[in-house]
């Protein structure tokens, strides 16, 4: 499997930027903290895990330099207040915005339960929605930057998967909008849709049809790209688009799917 790497410790990208990564504590947040980090950034974790956020904020600290750790629940205005609050105090800017914080839960053939689509939404939209708002004066004081973390099923239909999908659409809906009110004020607003990604959420799926073997065998089988991603791969998207290189780039939803959005295969390609 081709994977990005997190670049050497030294860079200086985003020497004096502050990033916020909320659900950084683990997966695909973690990789995006560490891959920013490590071009100059000042980290804040945002996660509800305080022993695993604290334990990465300070490996981060000591390998890259600046990073703290916040309690976080991103369905909480008050907590998320407080959180961008602390940030504030501490670093007095955020220039970047990642709101990677994301939740799927199991539905059965009827669709999720009401319970698990409040949940959904509540992480999912509602999160990002929060932090977008409480961050947004910060952010555009400084010409910053926002990326959502979506998800391919925002792009596409996803049988079986109608509340996470419909949840996920709801983030790129915002993206896109924000985007189109702010662009002219300097902010940039973009989503990344990743297809399956070596995380603890994509192994807690494949456990339900078997797995890791047969998870991982699906996956590949139903993915031009016969792969999935690294978590690695997604934070060098995230840097990207937090970059100034990506100056002109906004209410974007880039797809990091292996081709799995492009369209349908021929159905001898499929290997299932």
């Amino acid at each position: 499997m081709t994977t990005a790497k997190t670049p050497e410790h030294g860079g200086a990208e985003f020497q004096d930027r502050t990033a916020v990564i909320t659900g950084g504590a683990t997966g695909m947040g973690l990789a995006i903290a560490r891959n920013l980090g490590a071009r100059g950034a000042s980290i804040v974790i945002a996660s509800r895990d305080r022993a695993r956020g604290e334990k990465e904020a300070e490996d981060l600290r000591r390998t890259y330099g600046a990073c703290i750790f916040v309690r976080t629940d991103v369905t909480s205005r008050d907590s998320v207040e407080t959180t961008v609050g602390a940030v504030i105090e501490h670093f007095g800017s955020i220039e970047i915005l990642v709101n990677n914080s994301g939740l799927e839960t199991q539905e059965g053939p009827e669709g999720p339960s009401e319970h698990d689509w409040d949940r959904m939404f509540a992480v999912n939209a509602k999160g990002t929605w929060l932090c977008c708002k409480s961050a947004l004066p910060h952010l555009l004081r400084v010409r910053g930057v926002i990326i959502n973390n979506a998800s391919m099923a925002a792009l596409v239909g996803v049988a079986g998967s109608a509340g996470y999908a419909a949840s996920k659409a709801a983030v790129v809906s915002l993206t896109r909008s924000l985007a189109l009110a702010y662009a002219d004020q300097g902010l940039r607003v973009n989503a990344i849709c990743p297809g399956p990604v070596e995380t603890q959420m994509t192994y807690d799926e494949w456990d339900l049809v078997g797995g890791a073997d047969e998870g991982r065998r699906r996956a590949f089988g139903v993915c031009p790209a016969r792969r999935i991603a690294s978590p690695d791969e997604i934070a060098e998207l995230v840097a990207y688009l937090a970059s100034d290189r990506a100056a002109f780039i906004t209410g974007a939803a880039v797809p990091i799917d292996g081709g799995k959005t492009s369209g349908l295969m021929p159905v001898e390609r499929y290997r299932w």
